[in-house]
């Protein structure tokens, strides 16, 4: 169960939890965050198993254990943008779908089968583990992995933490944009990339399949 905690309580929770160096190097290279910890906060304690879908309860959200979700871990919530999402543990879920100019944090593995949303504004996902998914939508928007990354098919790159030089490093899709079109059912678009992340997000929320096979 979640619990509801100011922002002090939200600050102090992190800090006590047993997360990893690596998170907290990488933490602490993005915030501070304590403005939006005192807008809301919430905590679960221990692992969080969800048979369906979860959307995030909190515009920010600690999870201090493993979050396994069977359908999509949604980070929209209940204001127009921002917020924060840190996982001590792993993360596996079916889709998992960022939110404009928010950040994420898993302390752990991010395993998503079907897709990884990530192509929103001002946005951040560091995956302290290895990052792994069928396809990743991130159009300028990378995310920054500790361990690796594997993704069959994408539009966009991650790079490892501690990048120096990004195009040297950059982790891509096995397959490029034009092999990946024609696996989803998204159209292209005519201009610019190919296929953009709000192609695919309604479609997700909806229940909608976003591969032709």
């Amino acid at each position: 169960m979640f619990r509801s905690v100011d922002g002090k309580q939200f600050e102090d929770a992190i800090a006590a939890c047993p997360a990893s160096p690596a998170f907290r190097r990488q933490f602490a290279r993005f915030g501070p965050f304590r403005p939006w910890m005192d807008v809301q906060a919430v905590i679960h304690d221990g692992a969080l198993k969800v048979s369906g879908s979860f959307k995030v309860p909190g515009y920010c959200t600690l999870i201090v254990g493993d979050l396994d979700v069977d359908g999509v871990i949604d980070l929209r919530s209940d204001f127009d943008e921002g917020g924060l999402l840190v996982v001590i543990g792993n993360a596996t879920c079916r889709h998992f779908i960022s939110e404009y100019a928010r950040y994420s944090f898993i302390d752990g593995d991010l395993a998503a089968r079907d897709s990884i949303m990530n192509g929103f504004g001002d946005s951040g996902l560091s995956v302290i583990g290895s990052l792994r998914t069928r396809l990743f939508i991130g159009c300028d928007i990378w995310a920054e992995v500790g361990a690796g990354a594997v993704m069959d098919y994408g539009v966009g790159y991650c790079l490892p933490i501690g990048y120096t030089d990004a195009e040297a490093a950059a982790i891509e899709p096995r397959h490029d944009e034009s092999e990946t079109a024609r696996i989803v059912v998204p159209q292209p678009n005519e201009e610019g990339y190919l296929l953009n992340v709000e192609q695919f997000v309604d479609r997700i929320r909806a229940g909608q399949p976003i591969f032709k096979w």
